[in-house]
């Protein structure tokens, strides 16, 4: 019951994206930060309305300015997590299916999130092209690298995109690591699992400046070990919280 009761919470919060959604696209119009507040407040609300116990080690690693971040995706509560945790102006790489959902699509586009079809198509190439003027000038972006989630929160292997971004705008790469996560909302349900740790650690910044575009399979060899890290640490803790 108290699974049922915390999704209906979860719901009733999500679902005021209704009302939030159409002054998140307004106030986008004058300036793209003045959403911020209002998003993040969005996010607490879902993690408080499912009970979410979380911790954030490592923010003071963030770098001052603008940043790619490259994370694991472990549940559609990850965004949400880590918008509400980093207390960055931070965009998203998302998929495009999203950007077709009524209200929630606009506010996405309005507040300048990415949409990728996620298969390298020219589209693709154009999104990212124009994200380098963003990171390099007024946004970091934060990418979920591995394209897919794995139902069992394994860490699997990372596109090229969050690196050659990096690289292109010559911004320093920024490893992240969720946990706990895949057991608040599990991969394709909607019910919402109350009560439960999550964990996300931020990384040392991996930095770019004077790197080649050559070098991208390097550096996202790089990303993905420090996330890997990051995640074993992460992952310790959640079962802490859990037992401890």
């Amino acid at each position: 019951m108290k699974d049922f009761w915390h999704t209906a919470v979860v719901m009733a919060a999500a679902a005021s994206t209704a009302v939030i959604g159409p002054v998140v696209v307004a106030v986008a119009l004058r300036d793209e930060t003045a959403p911020d507040p209002l998003l993040r407040l969005w996010c607490n609300n879902l993690l408080r309305g499912a009970g979410v116990r979380s911790e954030v080690h490592g923010l003071e690693r963030l770098p001052a300015g603008n940043a790619v971040y490259v994370c694991n995706h472990q549940s559609n509560f990850d965004p949400v997590f880590i918008f509400a945790s980093l207390g960055k102006h931070l965009r998203f790489v998302a998929k495009r299916e999203l950007f077709k959902i009524p209200i929630f699509g606009a506010a996405l586009r309005a507040t300048g999130m990415i949409p990728v079809d996620r298969s390298g198509s020219e589209r693709d190439k154009e999104a990212l092209a124009h994200a380098v003027e963003a990171v390099k000038s007024r946004v970091s972006i934060l990418f979920f690298a591995e394209g897919t989630r794995d139902p069992n929160g394994l860490l699997r292997a990372f596109k090229k995109g969050a690196a050659v971004l990096a690289l292109q705008a010559q911004v320093p790469l920024v490893p992240l690591a969720v946990a706990g996560t895949k057991d608040v909302m599990h991969k394709k349900s909607l019910l919402i699992h109350g009560g439960r740790p999550a964990v996300l650690m931020v990384g040392e910044p991996l930095a770019t400046a004077g790197m080649k575009l050559e070098q991208r399979d390097a550096l996202t060899e790089r990303a993905h070990a420090a996330v890997a890290d990051l995640l074993g640490a992460a992952n310790a803790r959640v079962e802490e919280m859990l037992h401890g």
